[in-house]
């Protein structure tokens, strides 16, 4: 943790702050080494950066106070991942990376090749997409909470998952401005100069596009975007393309 991300659900009536997450105690208290009166690199989410001032601690919670010292600008332009169904472990990577980078919002939706069984895991509960999200945020120092979307309902105890729009659909009804990734693409480098407020970006599944997905990014002139001459995991994958974006726009 590198600051803490506190949210306005955790305000007092009296102002401050109270922090119940046993993880995060055991951080500040154990890791940091933290006690009353020790002060800790924080931010309130969506808001500003700043510190937090410890004023009490007991082994359920600690209580103290926030104070403001600078507002940040949301990164620009926007970027969105729109990434296909993936292995468990790998979305956790995707959500704490997407909450480092700070994109401006994360969808995942189901490709051709994305295995359905894949949407059983707890993974998709909204509590555990927020608590990934907010791990990658406190590393990044990074307060904007990226908003979230799934393309499907997960399915239940006695009832199977419910897809409520593929990638290959969103594309074709939808007016944004997509890119996609691929190993036969463009550098971010020669697509430069970009000229909207806001991309979107399409992660594909572990087998990989199929030729009708990709005929279909052809007809909607996506352009594809090539990040290595390996072939990369998924997660890094979004990894290699946040870094090489950020330059990107540093060199623009």
């Amino acid at each position: 943790m590198n600051y803490l991300i506190l949210d306005p659900s955790q305000k007092t009536n009296s102002g401050e702050f109270k922090i119940s997450h046993k993880d995060r105690i055991t951080h500040i208290l154990k890791v940091l080494q933290k006690k009353e009166g020790g002060k800790i690199k924080a931010g309130l989410l969506n808001e500003s950066l700043g510190i937090f001032k410890i004023l009490k601690v007991n082994s359920e919670e600690i209580l103290g106070s926030y104070t403001s010292l600078l507002t940040p600008k949301r990164r620009s332009p926007a970027v969105n991942l729109i990434v296909s169904v993936q292995r468990p472990p790998t979305v956790e990577k995707i959500l704490e990376l997407a909450g480092v980078w700070g994109v401006s919002s994360l969808e995942f939706r189901l490709a051709t090749l994305s295995r359905t069984e894949y949407l059983t895991s707890p993974v998709w509960k909204e509590e555990n997409i927020k608590e990934k999200l907010i791990l990658g945020m406190e590393q990044g120092g990074n307060v904007f909470l990226p908003k979230l979307e799934l393309g499907f309902i997960p399915p239940g105890k006695k009832t199977s998952f419910e897809k409520k729009g593929s990638i290959s659909e969103i594309v074709t009804s939808s007016s944004r401005k997509f890119f996609y990734l691929d190993k036969k693409g463009k550098s971010i480098q020669e697509l430069n100069p970009l000229q909207e407020k806001e991309y979107s970006i399409l992660v594909g599944p572990e087998p990989g596009w199929t030729k009708i997905e990709l005929e279909t990014f052809r007809k909607c002139n996506i352009p594809g975007v090539r990040l290595s001459s390996s072939v990369l995991r998924s997660e890094q994958a979004v990894s290699f393309f946040l870094s090489q974006w950020e330059n990107s726009r540093t060199l623009a």
